[in-house]
């Protein structure tokens, strides 16, 4: 069966125009950066003083994880995070008693060495700030809702 002109030559045409009225749906990543939801499962952050070593984040990982490491000049010892094993599922979070850990929407992890994975507790009570993760960062993509679609907001970092 023999396709028509209009068919083979002006609806594509017409599929091109249509959809180069639309804004472009990809952001610049190490320049223009989403920021992250309240409920992003990220990096994991300790809250030393909170923390009673009880280690129940380390029993209850399912990828283990979480380690219980002594921290030089304290009594108890503190979790520590391999994020080379972890699966962000949050279980060590929800399962602390004293609400010692929490997540971060920081998700930028990556290493070229295996050792810098690994976060010892006093490394992880520090926050993780995103200008040191990207030094190239200068916009953070704040998604809003309007009736003609999803739409960025653009701040300055």
């Amino acid at each position: 069966m023999k396709r028509g002109f209009v068919s083979r030559v002006v609806k594509p045409f017409l599929t091109v125009l249509r959809h180069a009225a639309y804004s472009p749906a990809t952001h610049k990543y190490p320049y223009e950066r989403l920021e992250g939801f309240p409920r992003t499962r990220g990096r994991i952050v300790l809250k030393m003083d909170e923390c009673i070593g009880c280690g129940a984040c380390g029993y209850i990982c399912p990828d283990l994880a979480i380690m219980m490491k002594p921290v030089e000049g304290k009594e108890l010892t503190y979790p520590a995070i391999d994020f080379l094993k972890c699966s962000f599922c949050g279980l060590c979070v929800e399962i602390c008693p004293r609400d010692a850990l929490e997540m971060q929407p920081v998700v930028e992890l990556g290493s070229s060495e295996y050792k810098d994975l690994t976060y010892y507790p006093e490394r992880m009570t520090e926050p993780e700030d995103i200008k040191k993760l990207l030094p190239e960062l200068k916009y953070m993509l704040t998604p809003v809702a309007s009736k003609d679609g999803l739409k960025y907001i653009r701040r300055r970092v």
